[in-house]
């Protein structure tokens, strides 16, 4: 028995020795996760954590300030406003980088010329290359700088600009005429833009917020490199006779369309399609100086609140433009303007802003994508908007979700206690 015993024990040890054997090779062949594979024991909390549709931003949440114009006289004050805006929990300026005519220059600029860009390039006129000094001082403060860039109304520097233009449809004279807006179909605009897009880019920023301008209303563009190519494409023919009906004129004096042909349609969704593909371009230029630079694009209320109108009217569908690589969807929540063209209450119009809010949440995967945009001033008068309004709208979209906010336009009647109460 005893030796029997001491054979047990030897086999045993052997049998041991074989085991630690394979689990060393196992983690050194496999690695440690293939060894002992066992079910993981979770609780059912832990089992429900990732349903179809779970909240998993990876986006970081903007908290902007959108500056029209910093009426600073010099760089000191600009550091002083700038850190304001810091300690009301702003962690993004997001500036204008175009200067057009008629435009409120920087305060601190010296002005080179009245129309151009805030940043060194040879694609337009340059006013003042100040911008890579306000995202200096930015930085100081730890704030990310984004630059606010037009693309059909850019001030371009071109030979030959009139003809570079967009061509519109006058519905009272059934003529065309060129209009101020770039075409995109226009090669020369493109090459001029994408060299801006990277000469931005070269300045510092951390980000670029396109213009509202990235739209084609429902009567242009019919130049006729656009017109070649729709009928390339679809085979259809772009003729004004076949695209409206039952075209009228108000009381008013204006222009409008009673009814839309499938060819409209086609058309309207070919546009879009187009601007699109026109903005990726840009994009992918703003990239190839820096990868990581962060794309923010501004859309209309009616892209949220009506669909259907915003690709008739302006060729803007928000639910393609998800396919773009951009990290930010800026809308353009402005509650007096909604509340003007949509002949809304106020309190109508504050419940708007709550829905449009919501909606978004249910198309955009990250709610930190999603960017309301607040409005400080009356548009028609020029006035600061009362402190209880930035209050009850700041409230109204952030009881719907966790998502980006920016208020527009940044002065210094801006009621930042409110601003620091919803920026958190």
């Amino acid at each position: 028995m005893g030796r029997l015993s001491r054979k047990t024990g030897l086999d045993l040890l052997i049998v041991l020795l074989a085991a630690c054997l394979g689990v060393f090779l196992g983690k050194q062949f496999f690695g440690p996760d293939l060894s002992f594979k066992e079910s993981p024991v979770v609780s059912v909390a832990e089992a429900r954590i990732l349903p179809e549709k779970q909240y998993l931003p990876s986006t970081r949440r903007l908290l902007g300030a959108q500056v029209l114009v910093f009426r600073d006289r010099d760089y000191a004050q600009l550091a002083k406003s700038i850190g304001d805006l810091k300690d009301a929990g702003v962690n993004t300026l997001i500036v204008r980088a175009f200067q057009n005519r008629g435009d409120r220059p920087y305060g601190f600029a010296r002005l080179r010329c009245k129309e151009g860009v805030y940043f060194e390039t040879a694609h337009a006129p340059v006013v003042d290359p100040v911008l890579a000094d306000i995202v200096s001082i930015g930085h100081q403060h730890g704030l990310k700088v984004f630059a606010w860039m037009e693309t059909r109304k850019m001030p371009l520097d071109l030979p030959d600009p009139n003809s570079s233009r967009a061509l519109r449809y006058r519905f009272g004279t059934r003529s065309f005429e060129r209009v101020r807006m770039w075409s995109i179909f226009d090669e020369r605009v493109e090459q001029r833009l994408k060299g801006l897009f990277r000469d931005v880019v070269r300045s510092g920023i951390d980000g670029i917020l396109f213009q509202d301008d990235l739209v084609m209303y429902q009567y242009e563009d019919f130049c006729g490199k656009a017109a070649a190519l729709f009928k390339e494409e679809t085979g259809r023919v772009l003729d004004p006779q076949t695209l409206y009906g039952a075209v009228f004129q108000t009381s008013t004096g204006r222009w409008r369309v009673a009814k839309y042909s499938d060819t409209f349609w086609v058309w309207s969704r070919w546009k879009n399609r187009k601007m699109l593909d026109f903005a990726h371009r840009l994009i992918l230029a703003a990239k190839t100086v820096n990868p990581e630079i962060e794309i923010a694009m501004n859309f209309m209320y009616e892209a949220v609140t009506d669909p259907q109108n915003a690709l008739a009217w302006l060729s803007q569908s928000l639910a393609e433009a998800t396919r773009l690589p951009i990290d930010y969807y800026a809308i353009m929540a402005y509650h007096r303007q909604i509340r003007k063209e949509l002949h809304l209450s106020e309190t109508a119009a504050y419940e708007k802003i709550s829905d449009m809010t919501a909606t978004l949440l249910n198309l955009i995967d990250d709610g930190h994508k999603v960017l309301m945009k607040v409005q400080m001033s009356d548009w028609g008068t020029g006035r600061q908007i009362p402190s209880f309004e930035a209050d009850e709208i700041l409230q109204r979209i952030n009881d719907q979700g966790r998502v980006s906010l920016a208020f527009v336009p940044y002065t210094s009647k801006v009621p930042l206690e409110i601003i620091s109460r919803h920026f958190q």
